[in-house]
């Protein structure tokens, strides 16, 4: 980007994703990351900005920033043609999946499915769209699709226009003079626009140029300008001329925009009038442009700063908040601030060479790995964990250590320097494979491949180290009676015992396996332990329950639960491949499986919820981690597609009692969400009365959270008025009152 003078204005969502306010149980919120902005359009009165998985809109007038997605009624995450029919006043939004959605100038969103529903084997991207009349004429790989606009569908289809009429490839099309024109990666062919005319018979199609590639075709003046190596040539009446040069640089667009030819490319933004008067912006890196209805150019790099908008003298850039990256890995189960990181293993648990970092979710929004110089040389983040005593947050990556935070500030390093962290030969990476922390505050460490593959921190910040029976160990966890559990990377799972001393006499470790121990495949994925003391094993097959970790070193065994879900009698989520585990507030278990997301009551016995793709905000059915804010309940999920966010109905707590919130409060005229009680003690018992007395609700906290429908106990609503929150903690001796205003 060249150095001039840049103004960045970043802001959150303008409705419905104020991440200063917290949001109601049962919400959803998407968390996609807008860095990589890569597409844009002028659209009237906005500006709209596609990243690889993110959807926003810029108002030309204000900067006002709005997110835009499923959950304001869009089709997908990843856009790949944007362009809007000024007539119509339509925006053309087609997906890499074949799905269209046409956002009308109502604001109503039309979908158009019936390309992405058609049964084809490749790739099904929408890759341009161009408009005449009443349709829209789109290029993809397997032909060019016809929309009409007024009728909103897909009129017709042209995929036969190939040599003999085989499948032809388009990588965009224009319409100029009488006949449509068809760029393909080997030269460019018309066939003449005409009610007589079969534009699915490959006859009727002439070749016009042969060779290599045409692409970004777009009509001015009767002519068509498109991009040939690194040229825009015009073709006019049988005749190609050469009209520019981008010196050797890939061209990103060439569009009719506003009465003017634009060309975008490396080095800046070329326009041309009618007039045939030409004009040059200097900007160096473009992967995308548009120009808006009062002549200014706007770009976006595809590698940072949103949408930009070109000014005097300047630039101003336009980022709606968001995570750095869309890559996932790990997050944090605990506490107020929510680290995810980037990743950074293969498939044999070797380095990804992932530079993302990690990103940091607090109540005022997201924010990317802080500068310090400890954080030098630092990538492959993987695992990540709160210690609830200390209150500190580490971060282990795959390459050179641990990072300490404290809120968001980086305050400490270890690595070989100065903690027993070992560094692998040959590779000369240190691996760290696991973070948790015991009862006292303790951080205990699994260092991947070391002699010494278990270190504990203490809390004065001396190092004690321990032996295992096999050093390929990851994803640590210490259950409530002190035992560390972990996965071996070569088959099962390891427990270890340091009797809580420092000398070696009195170990105890096992390894559980298939054959010792009953595991249903040595494929293990994900750990975790609750308030019971169960330990839960997600594998590739299944689900695996260890209900009595004291007899894990003698006679382990490892059960798999048994539920009746509506009539149907199986096993707690079957053969589901399990990536992750979260236990909430409630105790209840969230599952991150190849198949979405499941929600299993305490005990096992039951699924609650099942979130996939198809039915809910998720971008994916298939989710790799879960984190958690442990004094909200909104718990992360981290997917193949980004992040989003749901605030359950149940969230973390003590004997005692908070800072009891109702929210939202007032409860207005027309809500009909969840109301939220929060700050609760442990599985308070709560009632909720009106300012007679008269009891209105009765319900148990989910940890510390408890929720109301808004309905009395008869199903009726109650009338508008001061309602009071009387709550009592498990053992009768706390108890505690807040008040709320409801207006029915």
């Amino acid at each position: 980007m060249m150095m001039r003078g840049l103004f960045w204005i970043c802001c959150l969502m303008a409705w419905g994703h104020s991440a200063a306010q917290p949001i109601p149980t049962g919400a959803w919120r998407a968390h996609p990351s807008f860095r990589d902005t890569r597409l844009l359009e002028a659209a009237g009165d906005f500006i709209y900005a596609a990243s690889v998985k993110g959807f926003y809109k810029v108002k030309i007038q204000t900067g006002e920033l709005a997110v835009l997605g499923k959950l304001q009624g869009f089709h997908g995450t990843e856009i790949t043609a944007l362009r809007y029919n000024e007539a119509k006043n339509t925006l053309f939004i087609g997906y890499s999946d074949g799905y269209i959605d046409l956002l009308k100038n109502s604001g109503d969103i039309i979908p158009l499915p019936g390309f992405y529903n058609k049964l084809l084997q490749g790739d099904k991207s929408i890759l341009h769209v161009c408009f005449e009349g009443n349709l829209a004429y789109v290029s993809t790989r397997f032909g060019i699709l016809s929309v009409n606009l007024d009728l909103e569908e897909i009129s017709d289809s042209y995929t036969s226009i190939g040599p003999g009429g085989t499948t032809q490839a388009v990588l965009s099309c224009t319409v100029a003079r009488d006949s449509l024109f068809a760029g393909l990666p080997d030269g460019m062919i018309a066939a003449r626009l005409s009610s007589t005319v079969n534009l699915n018979d490959f006859n009727n199609w002439r070749r016009v140029i042969s060779g290599t590639s045409c692409r970004h075709l777009s009509a001015f003046q009767d002519s068509v300008f498109f991009s040939k190596d690194s040229q825009v040539q015009m073709y006019y009446s049988g005749k190609t001329v050469q009209r520019f040069s981008a010196a050797n640089r890939n061209i990103v667009r060439i569009d009719n925009l506003q009465d003017r030819l634009c060309v975008f490319r490396p080095g800046g933004i070329l326009t041309m009038t009618a007039q045939g008067s030409l004009s040059t912006a200097a900007v160096n890196i473009i992967a995308h442009g548009t120009v808006d209805k009062n002549l200014n150019n706007w770009y976006c790099t595809g590698i940072g700063g949103g949408a930009i908008r070109l000014i005097p003298g300047g630039e101003l850039g336009y980022l709606p908040n968001g995570p750095n990256s869309n890559s996932v890995f790990a997050m944090t189960q605990h506490g107020e601030t929510m680290v995810c990181t980037g990743g950074g293993v293969n498939s044999t648990f070797g380095n990804a060479y992932n530079d993302a970092g990690y990103y940091i979710f607090t109540p005022t929004g997201w924010g990317t790995s802080p500068a310090s110089p400890l954080v030098t040389n630092m990538y492959d983040f993987t695992f990540t964990h709160y210690n609830p005593v200390s209150g500190k947050i580490y971060i282990a990556t795959h390459t050179n250590g641990l990072l300490e935070l404290n809120g968001t500030v980086v305050t400490n390093k270890w690595d070989e320097n100065n903690a027993p962290l070992e560094r692998l030969p040959v590779v000369n990476f240190i691996r760290v494979s696991g973070l948790a922390s015991d009862a006292k505050g303790n951080l205990w460490v699994a260092n991947y491949g070391a002699a010494n593959a278990l270190h504990r921190m203490a809390r004065n910040g001396t190092w004690t180290s321990w032996t295992l029976p096999v050093n390929t160990v990851r994803n640590l966890v210490v259950d409530k009676y002190g035992y560390k559990w972990m996965i071996n990377t070569a088959g099962g799972v390891l427990v270890f015992d340091d009797n809580n001393t420092a000398t070696t006499a009195d170990d105890r470790s096992s390894l559980i396996t298939t054959q010792r121990g009953g595991l249903i495949t040595n494929d293990v994925l994900s750990l975790a332990t609750d308030e019971n003391g169960y330990v839960w094993i997600g594998t590739s097959q299944g689900l695996n329950v260890i209900t009595n970790p004291m007899d894990a070193f003698t006679n382990p065994r490892a059960d798999r639960f048994v539920i009746d879900q509506g009539g149907s009698v199986g096993y707690l989520l079957g053969e589901e491949t399990i990536n992750d585990i979260c236990v909430d507030g409630g105790n209840r278990k969230w599952f991150a499986t190849n198949n979405g997301l499941f929600l299993a009551e305490p005990n096992g016995q039951k699924v609650l919820l099942h979130f996939r793709e198809k039915d809910s905000p998720l971008p994916s059915d298939r989710v790799y981690c879960i984190g958690q804010n442990g004094k909200t309940g909104e718990l992360f999920f981290g997917t193949e597609n980004g992040i989003v966010s749901y605030r359950s109905d149940a969230s973390d707590a003590d004997s005692s009692f908070g800072n009891i919130r109702v929210f939202p409060n007032p409860v207005k005229p027309g809500y009909t969400g969840n109301i939220t009680i929060d700050g609760l003690a442990t599985d308070a018992e709560i009632r909720i009365t009106d300012a007679n007395g008269i009891l209105v609700y009765q319900t148990r906290a989910n940890g510390g959270t408890a929720t109301w429908n808004g309905l009395r106990l008869d199903g009726s609503r109650p009338s508008s008025g001061v309602y009071y929150v009387f709550g009592v903690n498990g053992d009768g001796t706390e108890t505690a009152m807040a008040r709320f205003i409801f207006i029915r």
